[in-house]
């Protein structure tokens, strides 16, 4: 008796749930990213190319302002490639840019790198962009700025101002809003202004 009351009930749900696949599907097939991503996922030489040639600067620079290690920047950029493409297979498009998913893997890989140098030698070791005194001084001095941020705050400034990346490629690799991502890079720069006010 009380399936027969809720038969109606479900067939429409399954109904709305078919049609919503299928606007889906159709909306995806629209989106250039999709498109892209698809391409992606059948290892096409081209859209690789593409792909590491747009990402890898930006990446680079994120990692490297995280680790102030050159030849480590070079090793997670180049293990983040190798990581999306050993696991592109089991990549889906949800309506995020790929920006996203690689940020998240380059992201995972700098935390590995760091947990592992704990517990081997302490710490990875920063270099100097150039062998000066002087800016020896100014990127330890930056570097501590930094640690003092709040985890969010450094971390989109570092994607900001370091990796070059706009607030909306931001919002949609973390998963927050551009203003909530403005916001954050608002109160980060207050503070290391502040911080490194003190500093001068």
């Amino acid at each position: 008796m009380q399936a027969t009351v809720l038969a109606p009930i479900l067939s429409a749900k399954a109904l709305a749930n078919t049609w919503r696949a299928r606007r889906s599907r159709q909306t995806n097939a629209e989106d250039p990213e999709y498109a892209f991503s698809e391409k992606l996922r059948r290892l096409d030489q081209a859209a690789w190319s593409t792909l590491f040639d747009e990402n890898r600067p930006k990446l680079w620079r994120y990692i490297y302002a995280r680790t102030g290690n050159r030849d480590v920047a070079d090793d997670i950029a180049s293990q983040v490639f190798v990581e999306a493409l050993e696991s592109i297979h089991r990549y889906r498009y949800r309506g995020k840019p790929i920006l996203a998913w690689l940020y998240r893997i380059a992201r995972n890989q700098t935390g590995k790198v760091f947990r592992k140098a704990k517990r081997e030698v302490g710490a990875i070791s920063r270099e100097p962009v150039e062998e000066t005194a002087d800016t020896t001084i100014d990127s330890l001095i930056l570097a501590d700025a930094l640690r003092a941020l709040t985890s969010e705050q450094a971390e989109v400034v570092t994607l900001r101002f370091f990796a070059g990346y706009s607030t909306q490629e931001i919002a949609a690799a973390l998963g927050k809003s551009a203003a909530a991502i403005y916001s954050l890079e608002v109160r980060g720069i207050a503070s290391l202004r502040r911080q490194l006010g003190g500093a001068s």
